[in-house]
């Protein structure tokens, strides 16, 4: 198998990965979230617990965002090694140009718009599970703020992509690892 087809088959294995527990979790949500519009313990938990499991899917969307981003303008990236990284890829810092860290790092936000959007936008209000994903949406937003406006500002203000790499070394770039 070459190195393009292995990676492709990696991409395929992570993306339905996510999508699993990304369906794993929304089922989570369907069952327990209804529960929440209640009063009392049980409905207490069953809020914060179908909230948190969307909440959680934030991240999957995010970081395949960054994908779809970094893929778009054909970056030099690898597949994660394994299917437990939490990260799906590792953006090559040396290899690409920053119009390409561009698109990859707004790619990711475009990711966290739409998990904010589908909070605020499809979730019932009335739920305590709908104000809990809210939260964990807007965390979502907050971790971005925290994590990557310092980087991109890194990149504008030295005009150098800051190393983003997820993984070891790419090869024959010689690029460190974040």
């Amino acid at each position: 198998m070459s190195a393009e087809a292995g990676a492709s088959a990696m991409y395929a294995r992570l993306f339905a990965r996510d999508l699993a527990v990304v369906a794993a979790l929304a089922s989570l949500w369907w069952l327990a979230s209804g529960a929440s519009a209640g009063a009392g313990p049980l409905a207490d938990l069953s809020g914060l617990v179908a909230g948190v499991a969307l909440g959680v899917c934030a991240l999957p969307l995010h970081e395949w965002g960054h994908f779809a981003g970094a893929a778009a303008t054909r970056s030099a990236m690898r597949p994660a090694e394994g299917l437990r990284r939490v990260f799906a890829f590792s953006f090559d810092s040396r290899a690409n140009s920053l119009r390409q860290f561009l698109a990859m790092t707004f790619g990711g936000w475009a990711g966290t718009a739409a998990a904010v959007w589908v909070a605020y936008a499809v979730l019932p209000p009335e739920l305590l599970a709908t104000r809990v994903a809210r939260g964990m949406a807007l965390l979502s937003v907050l971790l971005v703020v925290v994590t990557e406006i310092p980087l991109l500002a890194r990149a504008f203000w030295t005009g150098r992509i800051p190393p983003v790499e997820t993984a070891g070394p790419h090869p024959g770039t010689g690029a460190p690892a974040a």
